[in-house]
């Protein structure tokens, strides 16, 4: 069983006249600098000149390159994109790093695939949200807390595990909990849960409802559109995943338990499909895969959210999200 800190394990004074670099200001990245200055501790931005970096100097924070951040700090929050982590890493950061600093990932992937080259005198941390950067925020102004995995990874200090706890709990985090993991651990559970083909399966629950003579307003709305799904995750984060099924009618209780059961052999065909996912994860397949797209340019990538948002429900949702409006656009769009 894991170890599961809470707020008490954190020493708030192990930071004092210590500063803390926020290097991407991001969501993520400004909802911890937000945290954590409000927590007592000295913060600084590092970022490229944009946008985000003008968002800094109006949160109030004294806002650097990355490097120069870096320089005027002990502890240093990784929280630029993980694929361009690696370069920045070694360009800007690793060169003004002294011993005995800190550097801390919200993300165990580059730490695991060996993408991070960082040097033997410092302690690698890691503190990984399990929610997006408004919810760090969110919950840390209304006093509930973010759950998070945490780990330390390399020890260099001999204090480490204390200069972790104490960054948690000035994120905030420690008032839901920091559950002890790894970086190949957190790298496991995020990259499976995104391959494990969630979206492709509503898609295509939302294809054999139309299929079947069902309207596409009533297909989207049975799985996403009315928002019942957000309802059922907060019901079962308070009673557990079957343990909330008595707030259904035995219909669906029956439906959901019984008839949606999967036959032995569709089953194991279907832990087999996922037994790979995983070991393709594991064996670094799929790191060496991504990367290989990265350097190309994105092609694969970019060729199949087009053929995703060409496909012919993407118009009916907008359709019916702009009757609805809700609708907001397209990410980046």
């Amino acid at each position: 069983m894991a170890t599961i800190y809470f707020d008490d394990a954190g020493d708030l004074n192990l930071l004092k006249d210590k500063v803390v670099s926020i290097l991407g200001y991001g969501n993520q990245g400004r909802a911890q600098a937000l945290n954590m200055r409000d927590s007592g501790a000295t913060v600084v931005v590092g970022n490229v000149r944009d946008a985000s970096f003008e968002r800094a100097v109006a949160d109030g924070f004294e806002t650097y390159d990355i490097a120069g951040a870096v320089q005027h700090a002990d502890y240093h929050f990784l929280l630029v994109p993980d694929e361009v982590i690696p370069a920045v890493f070694d360009r800007d950061i690793r060169p003004h790093l002294k011993p005995g600093q800190a550097i801390v990932v919200s993300s165990g992937y580059n730490v695991t695939y060996g993408f991070l080259r960082y040097p033997a005198d410092v302690d690698v941390l890691m503190i990984a949200p399990r929610t997006i950067g408004t919810g760090v925020r969110k919950t840390f102004l209304d006093g509930t807390g973010f759950p998070s995995l945490v780990s330390v990874e390399h020890d260099a200090t001999g204090h480490a595990q204390a200069v972790m706890l104490a960054l948690a709990k000035s994120m905030g985090t420690l008032k839901r909990c920091g559950i002890e993991s790894s970086c190949e651990e957190e790298t496991l559970c995020d990259l499976f849960n995104e391959h494990s083909g969630g979206l492709y399966a509503l898609r295509r629950a939302y294809e054999m409802l139309v299929e079947a003579g069902v309207s596409p307003e009533a297909a989207m709305l049975e799985f996403w559109v009315s928002g019942e799904s957000a309802d059922v995750a907060e019901v079962m984060q308070a009673h557990g995943l079957f343990g909330q099924l008595p707030l259904h009618s035995r219909t669906s209780q029956y439906g959901q338990q019984v008839t949606g059961r999967l036959k032995a052999e569709e089953e194991e065909a279907e832990r087999k499909r996922l037994r790979k996912l995983i070991a393709e994860i594991k064996d670094g397949t799929f790191a060496k895969d991504w990367t290989l797209e990265q350097q190309a340019g994105y092609p694969i990538l970019r060729r199949v959210f087009q053929q995703n948002l060409s496909h012919p429900m993407a118009a009916e949702e907008e359709r019916l999200l702009r009757l609805l409006k809700l609708w907001q656009g397209q990410v980046g769009s």
